[in-house]
Parts: structure tokens; C-alpha cells; sequence
């Protein structure tokens, strides 16, 4: 999975980039940049993907609960 799609997913679970860039280390600007195709540095993608598998387990453990 690229940088561009970890980030649309991580929209679609509802943060913005202001929040995803906090949770990362980074700025707003940069995660802008990234939405466009942008490379992002090894840390601030590691970071990224990192969120992503964090916040679609918390996903995957609200439906469990939920079912």
C-alpha cells in the first residue's frame, strides 16, 4: 500500500491531515504533499503506516464489541 492510499484510508476512518500529521510527527503541509504524490521521509511514512494499523484495529475491535 502506498503513502497516498494508507492516507485516503486514514480519511475515510475520519481524521484530517492536521490530526494525522500530530499523531505523526510532522506538519500539515507535509501531509498535504504527500496526498499528491509527495515521497515522505522513511520515518514520517513508517509513522503513517503505523497509524493506519493502529486506528483499523480500534475499527476491527469496535465491530467485534458491536456484533
Amino acid at each position: 500500500m502506498t503513502v497516498q492510499e494508507m492516507l485516503n484510508r486514514l480519511f475515510q476512518l475520519g481524521l484530517s491531515q492536521t490530526e494525522v500529521a500530530e499523531h505523526c510527527g510532522t506538519t500539515q503541509a507535509t501531509i498535504f504533499c504527500a496526498t499528491s504524490g509527495k515521497m515522505v521521509g522513511y520515518g514520517t511514512g513508517k509513522a503513517i503506516e503505523l497509524l493506519l494499523a493502529e486506528r483499523e484495529q480500534t475499527v476491527k475491535n469496535n465491530q467485534i464489541q458491536a456484533a
